[in-house]
């Protein structure tokens, strides 16, 4: 959809606020969004995963340039009003030509990240997420073989298969996909695993549990953003 092919109902729509929305309105529904589908936010997409969440951020801009335009257009259409000074984002004077830069730096300093205009197409830096996942991952491995020499119950087979192995497996499906089936397996072997710890107080399980805990916290980290992109 181009600039020229989205009306301001279309763009009300997209940003969740009526057509005739206030300007403080239309930045603070615009802002949501951008801190929703900024692919610099995104860990652990993939390159056409961020080109997606890259489109939907430059639609959100799109159309709070389209719904700021409409409002210019109410405020200095015949009968309504001699023009005044022209306003920023959230309706103060601004010196005249600096509305687009006023708007811009008013997005960024709301939320802490860049905004970029409609006419500037976000051309999306692939992070580190993908590596990202895989140290995270890593990590595991490491403190899942620490806990099994040392944890609740040293070279159990059974401890390996059904809790270490799928603990790994669930965090790992979940930052790669996001699906809140893998998030319930974490949550209830996580459990497990403080259960056993309390169970077998002592130095070797309590040192176990922190070290998958971190890992495994990442993990579950990453599989929040990627259920911010799927569609």
């Amino acid at each position: 959809m181009t600039e020229r092919t989205m009306t301001p109902a279309e763009a009300a729509a997209l940003l969740e606020v009526p057509v005739d929305a206030e300007l403080e309105q239309v930045e603070r529904a615009f802002r949501y969004q951008a801190q929703r589908s900024h692919p610099d936010r995104l860990a652990s997409a993939s390159p056409a995963e961020l080109a997606a969440a890259a489109a939907r951020f430059d639609r959100f801009t799109l159309a709070r340039s389209v719904l700021r335009a409409a409002d210019d257009e109410r405020r200095h259409s015949p009968g309504i009003g001699a023009p005044g000074p022209e306003r920023g984002p959230v309706g103060g004077p601004t010196a005249p030509g600096s509305s687009a830069r006023t708007g811009r730096r008013f997005a960024e300093e709301s939320w802490g990240g860049p905004v970029w205009a409609a006419d500037e197409p976000y051309q999306p830096v692939v992070p580190a997420g993908p590596w990202l996942f895989w140290v995270w991952l890593g990590l595991y491995v490491v403190a899942a073989v620490i806990a099994f020499i040392g944890g609740p119950l040293p070279y159990s087979g059974l401890d390996l298969w059904l809790r270490l192995l799928p603990l790994g497996l669930a965090a790992g499906a979940y930052a790669r996909t996001g699906r809140q089936g893998f998030l319930a397996v974490v949550v209830a072997l996580g459990g497990a695993t403080a259960a056993l710890t309390i169970a077998f107080a002592s130095f070797g399980p309590l040192v176990s549990m922190i070290l998958l805990a971190a890992p495994v916290l990442g993990l579950v980290a990453l599989g929040r953003y990627r259920r911010l992109i799927r569609p």
